[in-house]
């Protein structure tokens, strides 16, 4: 689990860490202390072929699969109840509506009084290794 101990020295680092995110080989996201989500990077975008507009807050579960969404949602929510690290399997929508099976993987970021300042993770492909 990470903390919230230090910001960004200079204006520049924002920018920096935005190309890292939008450059890793993965789909990253951020969520609210509540689970809703409130960033999804240009690669996260790009494959579910969803606005940000529409995938945030809870509109992102429309590019998991039906059959998946329950078990995935209710990894997620007791990933918040717990305030601990999740990891849960799924099939995930690209933008021309074929289903990939992810690895969904979240983690709690903590201010300095212990209390969860955001939710971090990432969605990795998965498909190959499967098959």
């Amino acid at each position: 689990m990470a903390s919230l101990q230090h910001g960004f020295e200079e204006p520049g680092d924002v920018q920096d860490i935005r190309l890292v995110v939008d450059t890793i080989p993965i789909l990253a996201w951020s969520a609210r202390p509540d689970g809703s989500a409130e960033f999804l990077d240009q690669r996260w975008l790009d494959y579910t072929g969803l606005t940000a507009k529409q995938a945030l807050d809870s509109g992102w579960q429309v590019a998991v699969h039906p059959d998946d969404l329950p078990r995935i949602l209710e990894t997620y929510r007791e990933a918040l109840n717990s305030v601990k690290p999740f990891e849960v399997e799924g099939r995930f929508r690209r933008f021309d509506g074929e289903f990939r099976w992810f690895l969904f993987r979240g983690s709690p970021l903590r201010d300095r009084s212990e209390k969860v300042a955001k939710w971090y993770g990432t969605n990795t492909d998965l498909e190959e290794r499967r098959n």
